[in-house]
């Protein structure tokens, strides 16, 4: 809610809760749910991908939760900066990771997705010290050209995850994952939709449906997606 406008509007809170509510359950699930709800017996799931998946559902749930408290204080400078900075340093690069752990193919790096945004927390404590306003277009500007950077990688990465499915196996069904494409194309349609409206309220609107598309998209792909063997490659290492 980052102008208020969404406090007068019943629907839109409506809307906001359910969305919160959603991603919260959705964790819950994915943690501590035995049986698999979408693809039953016929699917065994990536237990670390839904873990991975379960951390950025609680993130989700998390930031409509500091960003429905605007009135905890009268400083919107410092709460647009505490908020922004939040959201680009938990489920920003949380997103991220679920896409790359959904690649199957090899255990890649996740270091320089929390590298990449580091820059951010040292910005928000900058412009909290010194009460500067160049934050927000700061941020947004840096957090685009990251954006395209991985997506130029995550194109590359799919492609290569292609061609070894091909390589390895015959049966290619619940293992293809080009619809991750897709799913990010939509988060970076609804970023660039968001940052250029100022959190205008259809804005607010298109990303509460945003997150309950991800939200829903991410159960499908984590109990739908069969567990593959991933090649070992000591060149990358997890956190």
């Amino acid at each position: 809610m980052y102008e208020l406008q969404g406090l007068s509007d019943s629907f839109f809170l409506m809307l906001y809760g359910a969305a919160a509510w959603f991603a919260l359950l959705a964790a819950v699930y994915l943690l501590f749910g035995r049986g698999n709800a979408v693809a039953g017996d016929e699917v065994v799931p990536n237990t670390l991908l839904r873990r991975w998946t379960a951390t950025f559902m609680m993130a989700v749930f998390m930031s409509h939760v500091w960003w429905a408290v605007p009135e905890a204080s009268d400083d919107r400078l410092v709460r647009n900066i505490v908020c922004i900075a939040l959201d680009r340093l938990t489920f920003v690069p949380l997103m991220m990771c679920v896409l790359l752990r959904i690649l199957q193919d090899r255990r890649r790096s996740l270091w320089p997705v929390w590298a990449a945004v580091a820059p951010v927390a040292v910005l928000a404590v900058v412009c909290l010290a010194l009460r500067s306003d160049v934050f927000e277009p700061a941020v947004e500007w840096y957090m685009a050209v990251v954006a395209v950077g991985f997506l130029v990688y995550y194109v590359r990465a799919v492609r290569q995850y292609g061609h070894w499915l091909l390589d390895n196996y015959a049966d290619l069904e619940r293992k293809e994952v080009w619809q991750s494409l897709l799913l990010l194309a939509l988060i970076l349609f609804v970023h660039v939709a968001y940052s250029t409206n100022g959190g205008a309220l259809v804005t607010e609107y298109l990303a509460q449906v945003n997150t309950m598309v991800i939200i829903a998209f991410l159960l499908w792909r984590v109990e739908t997606l069969q567990e593959l063997e991933a090649e070992e490659d000591e060149n990358n290492e997890n956190l």
